[in-house]
């Protein structure tokens, strides 16, 4: 696969060996993030989710989620 510029960091890489997620999002993901972003971005949700105790089953909450993660790997859906 041909490399990308992350959207987040700005380096070339190859991207994710998969969508990280399912449907839409997951392919914005592979198509603009590098894995050492994305990988930052695991991170960062695992303390945001236990943080303010989010419920990823919740759709509302899920969707919150998203937009948090949207704004921190710098991508739009």
């Amino acid at each position: 696969m041909a490399e990308i510029t992350c959207a987040r960091c700005g380096r070339r890489a190859e991207p994710l060996d998969s969508p990280p997620l399912v449907g839409a999002r997951g392919q914005v993901v592979q198509q603009q993030i590098c894995p050492a972003c994305w990988q930052e971005w695991v991170e960062q949700s695992k303390n945001i989710i236990n943080h303010y105790g989010i419920e990823v089953a919740d759709p509302r909450q899920r969707q919150q989620l998203y937009a948090v993660m949207a704004e921190f790997l710098s991508i739009k859906f």
